[in-house]
This record gives structure tokens, C-alpha cells and sequence, in this order.
């Protein structure tokens, strides 16, 4: 089982959340989060972002990662906007990618 699946399954039931209800409040189909917590799937990083939101963790606590103290500032102060503001720097990023 990799990190994200161990993880996943860990932080949500920390929050009470069961399989279906987390697949609930992201819009998914009922069986995703049995499939991503089994290592079967794996989700994109906009639904990554959307998990780590939801479950009010860090995209370093979700997969594993040890973050810098850069990244972990970087991440705070992203989960302190708005959804549309958190977009608009998605967008950004997506467009500097190019």
C-alpha cells in the first residue's frame, strides 16, 4: 500500500468520514475512495488538492512528503483562500507551466 492510500485512509477516519461520505463531498462515484485507499487508483493533483481540503491536511501529510519550511508556509497560507481565490492561483500555475 503506498503512502497516499495509507494516508488517505488514516485522515479520513480521523475525521469520522466514512468511504461513501468522503466520495459524497467530493463528488465522486461511491466506489473511488475504496479503489484510491487500496492502491487500485490513484487521483490527479486537482483532486489531491480537493482531498487535502476537505480533509484540512496538507498535500505533504496526504502523500507522505516532509515539507520545507518554504512549502509549508506556501500551503498554510493557500488553504486560507477563498475556493475561487485557491483556483485563480491553480489557473496561474497551470499557465506558467506552459
Amino acid at each position: 500500500m503506498s503512502d497516499f492510500a495509507a494516508n488517505l485512509k488514516q485522515f479520513r477516519k480521523r475525521k469520522n468520514y466514512s468511504q461513501a461520505t468522503l466520495a459524497k463531498k467530493l463528488n465522486y462515484g461511491h466506489t473511488t475512495i475504496a479503489n484510491y485507499e487500496s492502491g487500485r487508483n490513484e487521483p490527479s493533483i486537482d483532486d489531491l488538492i480537493k482531498i487535502a481540503i476537505i480533509l484540512d491536511i496538507s498535500l505533504d501529510e496526504l502523500v507522505g512528503k516532509n515539507p520545507s519550511k518554504k512549502e509549508e508556509c506556501f500551503l498554510h497560507e493557500f488553504q486560507k483562500l477563498s475556493e475561487k481565490n485557491q483556483n485563480r492561483i491553480l489557473d496561474l500555475i497551470k499557465a506558467l507551466q506552459l
